[in-house]
């Protein structure tokens, strides 16, 4: 559900031109990502206390300071703006305060949605910390099951659900599935129909994400729902209503799989896993057909200024990966390169948040880059 890439070799402004124009026929248009980070939250601290385990979201408050979701350890983490850790939030457990297993942290405007799986609930945080309530689920989720959320600023969700399949083809399936909009009074806003879900690897009693495959992207929002599903450059964009409005869309690149892009899948793939995860990985691999050809993308977000940032599938040996930023009115402006180990939690009118592996050894780290906009924003400084 919140999913949504660094070893940061350099920052290379591309540029922009029309919805419809390849990344390599942009003009430089201001747009623009600072080097060095603002912020950095490191694995450990120098006492070998752990800072981080498993994140799966963060954000950034006003001040500068940093919540972090960690299921490896259990809580909502803060830490100041020059990367101190100050206090979590939770731990193991099963009572008030405390996470079985955290599947998504979500950021709706000022409340954190964070969703337990081990204890079937979603419990609503405030950005200091305190619990504030723990609605039904289906008040959320519109009495589905969803595979995949997003949401705005104004409590409005997008959601795609499970394939509902009777026998269960092993090997590589894709099924379509539910498309909807909710609001936080278990109202079902919009139906948006049925589209490709994540492609999967099946097999006796379960399945998972097939490796190389395509798994569908959602964001929203002020005013407006994104869907895609991989399968070439192209993103619906509905109203909040479900009226389909617009599709975006680049040219497409040749997307047919090369040994250099399964040698990349298999690398990042075993990144941070302990032996015997790797070696289940591994045996994992001899089993299965990869796909003939790689998702066109597999990352989208909005930003705080409404626009959207749609990030290229990153290929073969490339450190960097294309992000195309659309405006709201469903117009390219503009392409980043930004190094493509890093998962981009977050983009703010000033700074990028995200999560950033070394390709090295896996080890992780927290970063905060200042952002630059063509309308003269300045970047953020190093507190």
């Amino acid at each position: 559900m919140i999913r949504l890439p660094i070893l940061l070799t350099g920052v290379a402004l591309l540029a922009a031109c029309s919805a419809t124009s390849d990344v390599a026929d942009l003009a430089p248009t201001g747009w623009s990502v600072d080097s060095i980070p603002i912020t950095i939250i490191r694995d450990d601290d120098p006492t070998g206390e752990p800072m981080l385990a498993n994140p799966v979201g963060a954000t950034r408050l006003s001040d500068g300071s940093i919540i972090v979701a960690d299921r490896g350890l259990h809580s909502l983490r803060y830490f100041g703006a020059n990367g101190e850790f100050l206090r979590a939030v939770g731990r193991k457990g099963l009572g008030p305060d405390e996470f079985g297993y955290m599947a998504e942290t979500l950021r709706c405007g000022d409340s954190l949605y964070v969703e337990d799986i081990e204890q079937q609930s979603i419990f609503v945080y405030s950005l200091d910390g305190v619990r504030t309530r723990a609605p039904k689920v289906a008040e959320i989720h519109g009495q589905r099951s969803p595979y995949d959320s997003r949401c705005n600023a104004n409590y409005v969700f997008v959601h795609n659900g499970w394939a509902q399949h009777d026998d269960k083809k092993i090997g590589r399936v894709r099924w379509t599935v539910p498309y909807w909009i909710t609001t936080t009074d278990a109202r079902t806003r919009a139906d948006l129909g049925e589209h490709p879900g994540s492609e999967r690897l099946v097999y006796e009693g379960g399945s998972e994400p097939h490796p190389l495959g395509r798994n569908p992207v959602l964001a929203i929002g002020r005013e407006r729902v994104y869907i895609g599903t991989a399968d070439s450059f192209a993103i619906l964009a509905y109203s909040l209503d479900g009226v389909a409005i617009d599709t975006l869309r680049n040219s497409d690149a040749d997307l047919r799989t090369t040994a250099l892009d399964i040698e990349r899948f298999k690398r990042f793939d075993t990144l941070g896993l302990t032996s015997r995860e790797r070696e289940h990985q591994v045996r994992l691999w001899t089993t299965v057909e990869f796909p003939t050809t790689v998702p066109a993308y597999d990352a989208m977000l909005v930003d705080a200024e409404d626009y959207v940032w749609i990030r290229r599938f990153p290929r073969g040996r490339d450190l960097d990966a294309s992000w195309l930023i659309f405006s709201p009115d469903g117009d390219q402006v503009a392409a980043l390169s930004l190094p493509s180990a890093m998962t981009v939690y977050e983009v703010g009118r000033d700074y990028i948040l995200g999560l950033e592996l070394s390709p090295a050894d896996g080890e992780q780290s927290v970063r905060v880059y200042g952002l630059r906009r063509p309308n003269g924003s300045a970047a953020l400084r190093t507190p």
